[in-house]
């Protein structure tokens, strides 16, 4: 497993986005909320792949920019998930959403609570879009809340946007 040379907190229009990078590239996004609780030594082996994904993060969540470009850590993802979280970016571009059994058809996991718990354990949301899957019959869940999941799925235009009436 690569070790953890770089980490940031970005503030984002949809709140703090915390990314750990490695010298393999970024190895984990957490949400807003879910905060790092971890300490890292400085190094200068991975720096700069947090920043830029940072930066990325800031632009996709202000709505200039619907890619990531960035490298990704897949160190200690497990095979079965790294293909569904990979058939997911593949199947799922900005804008459009996948249910979780269509996901499952796509990247071979019979199960769509099996896909459900994948999405839930993704340590690079928002880059691998899993807000992107929802339920047959609705949004389904969300590790940042089914609130962020709805805001990112208006931005993406999945949604029509809320209306704020200041009430």
């Amino acid at each position: 497993m690569a070790l953890v040379v770089e980490a940031l907190s970005v503030d984002t229009a949809i709140g703090v986005v915390d990314i750990e990078a490695s010298d393999a590239g970024v190895r984990r996004v957490r949400l807003p909320g879910e905060r790092a609780h971890t300490r890292y030594a400085p190094s200068e082996g991975g720096a700069g792949a947090a920043a830029e994904a940072g930066e990325q993060i800031r632009q996709y969540a202000s709505g200039e920019r619907e890619a990531f470009d960035v490298t990704l850590d897949w160190s200690g993802v497990e095979a079965t998930h790294r293909r569904a979280l990979e058939t997911l970016c593949e199947i799922a571009p900005y804008g459009v959403t996948v249910t979780y059994g269509e996901l499952g058809k796509q990247a071979s996991v019979e199960d769509p609570r099996e896909i459900g718990v994948l999405m839930a354990t993704n340590p690079l949301p928002l880059v691998v879009p899993c807000h992107r899957v929802v339920a047959s019959d609705g949004l389904g869940g969300f590790g940042g809340g089914l609130e962020l999941k709805q805001r990112l799925l208006e931005l993406e235009g999945v949604l029509p946007a809320r209306l704020d009436l200041g009430l």
